[in-house]
């Protein structure tokens, strides 16, 4: 039934010719005339079938590269055989959405964008289309558009400027237009429906700039001038209804939007304190009070008092809460994140939480970027080998630690690398990776991107005898982007877990 239809709708193969299906779009007809005409062209091949064939592509292509004969041949099957200067009485054509018979048909070009991180790639919703079923298709392409066109820094241009040429109606060339409006409205003359037919006309008016579209609109208004205009239709053309709206509220609030995370992303109200040459002016910390540790190391005390007991070291950007409003404004009361409460110096303590400032920090302490497979951290040297592959489109960190959660090494793994990592001594180890962008050495930790994980599965490294010969044949291996179908998937793992020895 399949084949049936193709045939019905393409009764002389002028899209087979081409290799595509019937009802593409000019974009693909362009492209495969000139992928099919190469291939046929006699100047590459001599043979008679080819420069047959090659008549007959350049025959398709004349009929379908027009809009209205390509229009004619998609509605009855056969092309115009006509030239624009005869009058022909033939059925009007159809929308190209619904099938329906119009008497405001308009060829519309509507854009789309889709973005692939680093390029845009566009194109467009095109037909002769009645006015409900132009509406659908600016919708549809300003759907595509919103769902995928801002992923890329060109698609943050590209798809702007798509939304606003498909919210104020599309592109409507001119001559396509006239030519439309006046076969449409010849066809109408045939049938004896002269309102329509001067309507028409009128309509095609608007459009015509070339003289040959001038004098065809002319003889048509002087073949319906019998017929009144203030009986012409009224056109459905104009900006405005639910599609309208549809499409035009999400580029207002686009502004707004843009606004919230630019404010999210300045955070002002986390802001550090600006100083200059004087000394720091240190604020007496209030109940209630968000602040982070500016040292390494800070002291938890069970007492505001320097000999008194410690019991806890807070490491450096740690956030605190202050629970009391001090007594003596040379130390206060604070609760750590782990729900231990004491006594810090107050000169320790900075005001906001250390998120920020940390990520700061980092940011400025990141050093070089690692090799491919360099050791950041070894404890333990052993004889034992291991295979990391990373698949993965981000770079990554992995550590072996003890299952008591000490690592005893670390090393660089970068994307799409193979590494072999030796010197790993004997045990039993939990494979914990933080995989993300621009590595910081000073944190040790990824400042863009960061992802944490762990392997649902140990290592074991042993020797099975002391004469044992150690075979390079036989090397653990680990994926940090396994397969969906392997059972051995990643598991999330908090970040500070990952960094908890470091």
């Amino acid at each position: 039934m399949t084949g049936m239809n193709t045939i019905a709708r393409d009764p002389k193969g002028y899209y087979a010719i081409l290799g595509l299906a019937p009802g593409a779009d000019s974009g693909a007809i362009k492209s495969a005339y000139r992928s099919r005409v190469k291939k046929v062209h006699p100047d590459r091949n001599a043979s008679k079938r080819a420069r047959e064939e090659f008549q007959r592509v350049i025959e398709a292509y004349g009929v379908l590269k027009d809009v209205v004969r390509r229009a004619e041949y998609d509605t009855f099957g056969q092309e115009s055989t006509h030239d624009d200067d005869e009058v022909v009485a033939g059925a009007p054509i159809a929308c190209g959405g619904c099938g329906a018979l119009t008497a405001q048909p308009r060829y519309v070009v509507y854009h789309w964008v889709r973005s692939f991180l680093v390029w845009a790639k566009t194109g467009t919703v095109e037909g002769i289309f009645c006015r409900v079923c132009a509406d659908r298709a600016a919708v549809r392409a300003s759907t595509a558009t919103w769902a995928w066109g801002w992923w890329s820094l060109p698609g943050l241009l590209l798809a702007p400027l798509a939304l606003v040429h498909n919210l104020l109606g599309g592109s409507k060339p001119r001559h396509e237009n006239a030519r439309l409006l006046i076969r449409q409205g010849r066809a109408f003359l045939g049938r004896g429906e002269l309102e329509l037919a001067r309507s028409l006309a009128l309509q095609a008016g608007r459009f015509a700039r070339q003289p040959d579209d001038c004098a065809r609109v002319e003889d048509l208004l002087h073949a319906t001038r019998d017929v009144s205009d203030t009986r012409r239709l009224k056109t459905r053309w104009r900006l405005g209804g639910g599609v309208f709206l549809a499409q035009a509220l999400p580029l207002l609030a686009l502004p707004v939007t843009i606004g919230v995370f630019a404010l999210i992303a300045a955070k002002p109200w986390d802001q550090p304190v600006a100083t200059a040459a004087a000394p720091i002016a240190m604020l007496p910390a209030r109940s209630g009070e968000i602040r982070h540790v500016a040292v390494d190391n800070l002291k938890v005390r069970m007492a505001p008092l320097a000999g008194a007991p410690v019991l806890t070291l807070l490491d450096r950007f740690t956030t605190v809460e202050v629970t009391a409003d001090p007594a003596d404004p040379e130390w206060v009361k604070v609760r750590t994140p782990s729900g231990i409460d004491g006594f810090v110096e107050t000169r320790s303590l900075y005001a906001g939480s250390g998120g920020r400032f940390k990520a700061q920090w980092c940011a400025e302490n990141r050093g070089a970027p690692p090799s491919a497979g360099e050791i950041l951290t070894r404890r333990v040297s052993g004889d034992h080998r291991l295979l990391v592959h990373n698949e993965g489109r981000r770079d990554g960190v992995v550590k072996l630690k003890t299952m008591a959660g000490n690592t005893v090494t670390a090393f660089y793994v970068p994307a799409t690398y193979h590494i072999g990592i030796g010197g790993i001594p004997e045990g039993v180890y939990r494979i914990e990776f933080a995989t993300g962008s621009r590595y910081s050495r000073g944190c040790g930790i990824f400042i863009e991107e960061m992802q944490t994980s762990v392997l649902p599965v140990t290592l074991t490294f042993k020797y099975l005898s002391a004469g044992t010969i150690r075979s390079l044949t036989h090397i653990a291996e680990i994926s940090l982007s396994p397969a969906s179908d392997d059972p051995v998937q990643p598991q999330p793992l908090p970040a500070d877990r990952f960094a908890a020895d470091d």
